[in-house]
């Protein structure tokens, strides 16, 4: 059995939402295929998060001087930690978000940090290098985009624009989870009349997905 933690970044509306339709594709055959498997579905955009303000730097320079908190950093790392434990006792992670100024939400690049943390997640080589310390674990982001970021046939060749998917593989692969796949659904603001056929050929992939992830 696994544990699967799907962090979710996305403001509430009462619109169609096609990064949360692709997640809800995803996750139904996921659970005809894994019924055992334990889903914990994290909004970040409904949650009160732990930013990297001033009360997480001060927490951090009292902890490489061996200062006392004060009652609302111990609050905030203990809430920290949580998120933390959550993450780092999961097996597999499906991040769900809309591409938003070809990047991921802010709640959820915030999330990144926290995730960041040595001597946890990550550590640092004698010469520098970042060594990951999560291993056998898998990742999945699925995102939603109005334009063309996927290198479609037809279409130019703009991945390197979609720089919320680099920063996710790049940060994961750094603690060590590089077992990575994305998935989107996008272009229906450049084609808007083509707007069925490409939700149904991107929803199908991840039904298919779902079966095998």
């Amino acid at each position: 059995m696994s544990k699967v933690l799907v962090i979710t970044a996305h403001p509430k509306t009462k619109q169609f939402s096609n990064s949360l339709t692709l997640a809800k594709h995803f996750l139904t055959a996921y659970r005809q295929a894994n019924p055992a498997d334990t889903i914990i579905q994290k909004d970040l955009s409904s949650q009160v998060g732990f930013p990297f303000n001033e009360v997480a730097l001060s927490i951090y320079q009292k902890s490489r001087s061996k200062q006392p908190l004060t009652a609302e950093e111990k609050t905030f790392a203990t809430g920290r930690q949580a998120w933390l434990d959550e993450f780092v006792t999961s097996d597999k992670y499906v991040f769900v978000n809309p591409m938003f100024n070809y990047f991921i939400p802010a709640e959820m690049k915030s999330y990144i940090d926290v995730l960041m943390q040595v001597p946890i997640t990550f550590h640092y080589l004698s010469d520098g290098t970042p060594e990951g310390l999560l291993h056998g674990k898998k990742a999945l982001h699925l995102q939603s985009a109005g334009g063309f970021y996927a290198n479609e046939p037809g279409h130019p060749d703009l991945r390197q624009m979609n720089m919320g998917n680099a920063y996710l593989k790049m940060n994961l692969a750094i603690m060590g989870v590089t077992d990575y796949q994305s998935l989107f659904v996008e272009g229906m603001d450049n084609e808007p009349e083509n707007t069925p056929k490409l939700q149904q050929a991107a929803f199908a992939k991840a039904d298919q997905l779902g079966s095998t992830f």
